[in-house]
């Protein structure tokens, strides 16, 4: 998990699917305010991880502490990609 990585939500974009709080298994969103993303646990999502970012249909997620690296395949290694 990481101190300086999680996902924000540019509510200006997002259209309120819930894909992001369906998809995310490390309790990072609070899954009652579904479909409205709520990030309330930071600390819970995978270093690098892209998983949310990738599903979002509009682009509303960016990563605080993104610096675009990546593995190699583009994978951050924690199974986002599959």
């Amino acid at each position: 998990m990481a101190e300086k990585w999680y996902p924000v939500i540019d509510y200006s974009k997002c259209v309120e699917c819930g894909t992001c709080v369906g998809f995310c298994g490390h309790g990072v969103y609070d899954v009652s305010k579904a479909p409205t993303p709520v990030v309330v646990y930071p600390a819970g999502c995978v270093d690098h991880c892209h998983g949310c970012g990738v599903k979002c249909p509009v682009g509303a997620i960016s990563y605080v502490g993104d610096e675009g690296a990546r593995g190699e395949n583009g994978s951050c290694g924690c199974g986002c990609a599959d």
